[in-house]
């Protein structure tokens, strides 16, 4: 089982890891312009993230229905829920554009601009909701693919994708020949560019390598069931990515009352904490299949062998950038600050944030066997209880005694209480695994038992 683990995780993480050190290369980048044009960049990263949440929860439905439609070999249904997909990702454009545009204002004073950022994060937006089209409608179509079986095509193309904004990042940023350095504005421009160019990549290569699918047009009929059924899928993960928007968005308000520095710091360590969670998502792509496969194969013993195993190398990957951001903090912030109180705060931010970080590895892997084992409304619980019911409540009482400290803090306490509520759905979740496992419970009587489940969970052979 530990092979079949490692040969379906090793690719996507390789592929998530690349995907995120240029992303870090492409927050170098910016950070370069100094703390004021980082900082109006992370009060408008909420928004960005909206768009892509809103997007990736309907890819989710759309790579569920896609692929199980296709496995009943009904092609032309199959047809119609990708071209609902595309339809979809259309009226998202249109609207983020109209809607955006709009309000902008509001918005960003919503999402905690300051006199200070809101010019350059006003600018920057705008750039980015004209080419909000190009978001949208890639993604959706990357979905459809993996929902054909192919997820290595989307991977290289999400990789073309975030080359190519790096490579566009210094020529619109400080310029070169006759293209004059546009600051924060050509940060905007190379991400519109680069993904013009992946959507029509892939609009490319969708009319080239027809595998299941046939996108004949006459297969598509408008239909509210097919709707509901992409949301049926995706409406949890929705729910969790917006809320995490809104709490960014507290954050970010939260920091601008202290100053665009702490706010820029903010940015720098979520960039930086996003890296360390990329080994464990894909980890988790790689345990979601071997888990809802056994679970559907009533295998039980095995659904815990996987998490115990996934588990142990989550908390192992997460235990490594443990280390790193504790006792060299000041090396990581050497590659993203010269301002020496940014460097400070990002030290600080760094350390106190992340105080139980190994233990957020295992927290995603329950959270990935939970949607596996199709209890996807029970993640979203324990998600929402992490952001509501522990961050929210925290941000709020901790600044109040330890100032700016108490906003990096309520990271790391919110994330304590999670790992300790994690472990109540854990015990839920290995009790109804028991239950169901009727020979287990036999064999609970025999002597030494479940030490020997033990040493074979954790066999890596």
């Amino acid at each position: 089982m530990a092979r079949l683990l490692f040969r379906l995780s090793l690719p996507v993480t390789a592929g998530m890891l690349l995907y995120s050190l240029f992303s870090l290369i492409d927050t170098v980048f910016v950070a370069k312009l100094g703390a004021l044009p980082y900082a109006a960049l992370t009060l408008v990263i909420p928004l960005q993230i909206l768009l892509i949440s809103v997007s990736s929860a309907t890819g989710a439905g759309l790579t569920s229905l896609v692929g199980r439609t296709l496995g009943r070999g009904d092609v032309r249904l199959a047809d119609n829920v990708a071209w609902h997909g595309i339809v979809i990702s259309l009226i998202y454009g249109v609207l983020a554009i109209g809607i955006g545009l709009y309000y902008i204002d509001s918005l960003l004073i919503t999402f905690g601009c300051t006199p200070d950022t809101f010019a350059l994060s006003r600018e920057y937006l705008q750039i980015v909701l004209w080419g909000s089209m190009f978001t949208f409608l890639p993604m959706t179509l990357g979905n459809i693919i993996q929902g054909e079986g192919n997820t290595f095509l989307p991977m290289v193309i999400s990789l073309l994708g975030i080359t190519l904004n790096v490579l566009f990042d210094p020529i619109f940023i400080f310029g070169w020949a006759a293209i004059p350095p546009l600051g924060l504005n050509g940060a905007a421009i190379a991400t519109v560019l680069a993904q013009v160019i992946i959507t029509v990549v892939i609009i490319v290569m969708v009319r080239r390598r027809k595998s299941f699918l046939t996108w004949s047009w006459a297969h598509f009929r408008p239909s509210f069931k097919v709707i509901i059924d992409i949301y049926r899928v995706g409406f949890p993960t929705m729910v969790m990515e917006v809320v995490s928007v809104a709490v960014l968005a507290v954050i970010n308000r939260t920091l601008a009352g202290y100053s665009y520095t702490a706010v820029a710091a903010l940015g720098i360590f979520l960039r930086v904490r996003s890296l360390a969670y990329m080994p464990v998502h894909g980890l988790a792509q790689g345990t979601m299949p071997i888990a809802a496969f056994a679970y559907g194969a009533r295998l039980y013993d095995r659904v815990k062998e996987t998490i115990i195993k996934s588990s142990a190398l989550a908390f192992l990957f997460m235990g490594i950038a443990w280390l790193i951001l504790q006792y060299q903090p000041e090396w990581v912030m050497q590659f993203f600050s010269q301002d020496p109180m940014l460097t400070v705060l990002g030290v600080t931010c760094m350390q106190m944030a992340t105080l139980f970080l190994p233990f957020m590895g295992p927290l995603v892997i329950l959270y990935t066997v939970l949607q596996a084992l199709g209890k996807g409304f029970s993640a979203m619980w324990l998600s929402l209880s992490r952001q509501v019911g522990f961050f929210l409540p925290l941000l709020l009482i901790l600044p109040r005694y330890y100032s700016l400290n108490g906003v990096w803090l309520a990271f790391s306490f919110s994330e304590m209480l999670t790992a300790v509520l994690a472990l109540i759905f854990l015990i839920r979740l290995w009790r109804d695994l028991q239950v169901r496992n009727k020979l287990a419970i036999v064999m609970l009587l025999r002597r030494g038992y479940l030490l020997q489940r033990l040493k074979a969970w954790l066999k890596w052979k």
